[in-house]
């Protein structure tokens, strides 16, 4: 006991007694953060963006000491560090968790967004994460609680301030330096700006700057990148074979899917407003995809739009999932598509679904569709040819906001759980078949109908006790041969497979089958597989799902398309390009031949000739001719391909433009003064 006594008085007398300055210790806390954040991320060495890392965060440490150093008393610079530095721990410890959950840095827009509906759906999931890293948690605020107990601050003079602040600009400057002179990120800064990428290239305290400047100036006139002109190696002019008049047909000729009357480079001469120009100016030069044979294909026809929570490829089999493998096979079949992982979960996937833009703002995108007017979605366009309408789920009406943003895509109701959508079981995740069983019969003899579902049968995680699905249909996966993560996420997504069976039987049963198109996508894929304290997984189950021993986001992101309708079933409908969700609305568009203006899409009309290609977030990409992974950047050939020496930085200026027009319709409310200036009322 005398001991003991004599430890904690030996505590008290050098309590407060170690001299470490306040700005000292807020720059070295900010510093360490960063490092933190950045080895915890799994983001890996690169020596110029480590560098450029650093100095960012002695940058940013330095003005925080600054400030610091400017308090009256060496008391209050103190406990105004330890203040700084818990809040800036507790934001750094805070996307550490969304990371190891999502698998995606979040801006603060999108975190405050979805806040109330983890905190109100998976706040056994938030209690268990913090729980599990607790060391995390300890190792990051140790520091703070040492510097409290045992430190003093002193007071600065003015010439220690001075040299803090020419510090400060030294760090910015070099932070600058290495970006522009040892890695490819500088377009990050600007046009290439995705605050995933930029907390992975520049650190969070950097990233968090640049969203908080562009969220507060917004309308900052958009730059486009110039595109550099495609060379190709002179080829010899074909030969024309001679034909006579009577056995030529007719060659068919095609229009542009324009709208009539619009004259883009008009509009920008005209427009007051310059940012808004810019982008009239950007359409204007984009080349419009031509109609083509499949044009109408499915002219008024009914459709039945689906997002499918964590789908993937690897459910569809033709003993397991009959039905979907029936969809898949049998439909239009696409062989290499993708839906790249936006960031910001599921609402960022169904914006890529519905809309056709890259979702630039994270989970605000969809609720920015409250005050847009997006007229070429297809629920708008069927909307105005008289379609009855309407949106289903079977989750909580209000999460992500659905209940305000869905009305504003081109449907008279939105239905969900406790909102309107009556009989769906309460359970953690909801049945898709229930939802199915329940809402096909108030739609069906009202045809035409345009539908659109979001599913959730398939959300993570995966374990008998926490999914209900799982542990539904477990007996049909039981003996399967992996493990029992594996065989729930199987187990899931077989709820969705009775779902589309119930669907096609009542479309059959009514006779419309050959009446109507099914069109499914992901909103992502199933990263509750992939090694998380938040969903129980010690390693990466992706890796058992897709039977690779590694993988990149290319074959991550990878999933199927289903577009189907009985009328197509025996046509044998191929598709070998490169796909991916932002195509999907095009695609649709023209196959339902509706009136639409492909220069305002991101994506394209896949029968279309426009030239494949398939972005990321990050400014990867895939086309016909090869992979560009803008992390390490590298560019990948297909094997044969022949890509002359401007081909990758042609594609690159192509998708930096392309994320750049997605972000600034969105800032700037284009589709909406848009709308206004055609006369298109919503």
């Amino acid at each position: 006991m005398g001991k003991v006594k004599t430890f904690f008085g030996r505590i008290r007398k050098k309590t407060g007694t170690v001299p470490v300055p306040g700005w000292l210790f807020v720059l070295g806390m900010v510093l360490y953060n960063e490092l933190m954040l950045h080895f915890w991320s799994g983001a890996g060495f690169q020596p110029g963006r480590m560098l450029a890392l650093i100095a960012f965060a002695m940058g940013f440490g330095g003005v925080l000491a600054l400030l610091d150093s400017l308090l009256p008393s060496p008391k209050a610079g103190k406990w105004a560090a330890v203040i700084v530095s818990v809040l800036f721990s507790v934001i750094c410890l805070t996307e550490y968790f969304i990371l190891d959950a999502y698998k995606s840095f979040m801006a603060p827009a999108t975190v405050i967004g979805g806040a109330g509906g983890v905190a109100g759906d998976f706040l056994g999931i938030v209690v268990s994460l913090v729980l599990r890293n607790l060391w995390r948690i300890g190792l990051i605020l140790l520091p703070v609680l040492l510097y409290g107990v045992f430190c003093r601050s002193v007071k600065p003079c003015w010439k220690l301030r001075g040299a803090l602040a020419a510090g400060t600009a030294v760090c910015y400057l070099l932070g600058f330096g290495c970006v522009h002179w040892l890695t490819d990120d500088a377009a990050r800064f600007r046009e290439a700006y995705e605050f995933d990428s930029a907390v992975r290239c520049f650190g969070l305290n950097m990233a968090l700057t640049l969203d908080i400047g562009r969220s507060a100036a917004p309308e900052q006139e958009p730059s486009f990148i110039a595109v550099p002109e495609e060379t190709a190696a002179p080829t010899q002019p074909a030969k024309a074979e001679e034909a006579s008049p009577e056995t030529t047909a007719p060659a068919v000729v095609y229009e542009p899917n324009v709208l009539d009357g619009v004259d883009f480079e008009a509009l920008a001469a005209s427009e007051k407003t310059s940012n808004i120009a810019s982008i009239h100016s950007y359409v204007a030069s984009q080349t419009p995809t031509m109609q083509n044979e499949y044009t109408g294909l499915f002219k008024g026809k009914n459709l039945i739009l689906i997002t499918a929570e964590a789908f993937t490829s690897e459910v569809i089999d033709p003993e397991l999932t009959p039905t979907l493998y029936r969809l898949a096979n049998r439909g239009i079949r696409f062989t290499d598509y993708y839906q790249p992982a936006w960031g910001a979960s599921t609402t960022s996937g169904e914006f890529s679904n519905l809309i056709g833009l890259v979702p630039t703002n994270g989970g605000s995108c969809m609720k920015e569709t409250i005050q847009q007017n997006f007229f070429q979605t297809m629920g708008h366009q069927l909307q105005k040819e008289g379609y009855y309408s309407v949106a289903y789920h079977n989750h909580f009406k209000d999460f992500y906001d659905r209940d305000r943003t869905h009305i504003h895509l081109g449907y008279d109701q939105f239905l969900a759980r406790y909102g309107g959508l009556e009989g769906i079981s309460p359970i953690w995740p909801e049945s898709d078949l229930e939802m199915m069983d329940i809402t096909v019969p108030q739609y069906i003899d009202h045809q035409p109908f345009s539908v659109y579902y979001m599913t959730v049968s398939g959300h993570c995680p995966y374990s008998l006790k926490e999914n209900a699905m799982s542990a539904k249909n477990y007996d049909k996966v039981k003996d399967m041969d992996c493990s029992e993560t594996i065989k729930g996420y199987y187990a899931a997504n077989l709820e969705l497979e009775y779902a589309m069976e119930s669907l096609v039987n009542q479309l059959e049963e009514a006779g419309i089958a050959d009446d109507t198109v099914i069109v499914l996508s992901t909103d992502h894929y199933p990263y509750g597989l992939e090694r998380s304290s938040a969903w129980h997984n010690a390693t990466d189950l992706l890796k058992e799902l897709y039977g690779v021993d590694s993988y990149d986001n290319f074959l991550r992101d990878h999933n199927t398309l289903i577009i189907w309708s009985g009328c197509i079933e025996d046509q044998g409908i191929q598709v070998d390009d490169p796909v991916y969700s932002l195509d999907i609305l095009p695609t649709l568009s023209n196959l339902f031949g509706v009136d639409y203006d492909s220069r305002l899409q991101v994506g394209r009309d896949v029968f279309s000739d426009a030239e494949p290609l398939v972005l990321w977030p990050n400014s990867s990409w895939k086309t016909d001719k090869g992979t560009y992974n803008a992390s390490t950047s590298t560019f990948t050939p297909v094997e044969g391909a022949e890509v002359d020496d401007g081909y990758v930085k042609r594609i690159s200026a192509i998708v930096v433009n392309k994320i750049n027009y997605s972000r600034q319709v969105l800032n700037l409310d284009y589709f909406r003064s848009l709308s206004s200036t055609l006369g298109i009322t919503e």
